[in-house]
């Protein structure tokens, strides 16, 4: 049975066995969504335990959704390169969400076989926080297609720190942009790999043609909706 991950997920934080097991190797799906509410397990995890399955990729993750049937949910991600046991409670504690609910669950998996990728990028609600509260990997969203939306993860205006993180095929140029919007007018702020308090970077704008770039008041954990990769044309070495 070919799997990318096993995701466990327990009821008490210290039960020895979990009180739901979640998989992707149904072979007709490539990402995995899996409903609790069909299984009688929403909102009853506090802690889970993501394992590597014999088909693992670099990159293979979980985003755990609060409502099912919601174009715009609140969500978080875990990748078991960052964290394989995670306790929700604390997670959503640091995360400051309202509560721990969790109705949905998706497997997102890396459709590189070489376990490659170019950026990964991490998105922090608070500057404290141990583990990030999204992730994205550029495969996610591939170079000049349309911009990543947090509208979709209840994540617009909400991040306070960013870190950039290069991958095995990094290529010098590969970049993550910042955006106040989706449309072609939206401000960008384009990032080299590295971390970032959103508080203290502030966007730029042209006050008129041939006069310099001025500082706005507001700050880009107040702007941020949407970020883009952008990534230099690959270099194939023969």
């Amino acid at each position: 049975m070919m799997t990318h991950l096993y995701v466990e997920l327990y009821d008490r934080p210290h039960a020895q066995f979990p009180c739901y097991t979640l998989d992707d190797h149904d072979v007709n799906q490539r990402q995995y969504f899996h409903n609790l509410t069909h299984h009688e397990s929403a909102d009853r995890a506090v802690r889970v335990v993501i394992k590597p399955g014999d088909e693992y990729r670099t990159g293979d993750h979980i985003r755990l959704m609060r409502e099912i049937g919601c174009p715009h949910t609140d969500t978080v991600a875990i990748d078991p390169i960052i964290a394989d046991d995670v306790d929700l409670n604390q997670l959503y504690y640091e995360a400051q969400a309202i509560e721990n609910r969790t109705a949905g669950v998706l497997i997102v998996t890396s459709p590189n076989p070489d376990s490659g990728y170019r950026l990964r990028v991490s998105l922090y609600k608070d500057a404290d926080q141990r583990l990030p509260s999204l992730l994205f990997y550029d495969w996610e969203y591939p170079s000049r297609t349309r911009p990543l939306d947090l509208n979709r993860f209840h994540f617009a205006h909400k991040a306070a720190v960013i870190t950039i993180e290069p991958g095995p095929n990094y290529q010098a140029g590969d970049r993550v942009l910042l955006r106040d919007g989706l449309g072609g007018a939206s401000r960008i702020h384009a990032l080299e790999p590295g971390t970032y308090n959103l508080h203290q970077l502030m966007p730029e704008r042209k006050a008129a043609a041939a006069m310099p770039l001025i500082r706005t008041r507001r700050n880009w954990a107040e702007l941020l909706a949407g970020l883009e990769f952008e990534l230099q044309p690959r270099v194939v070495i023969r």
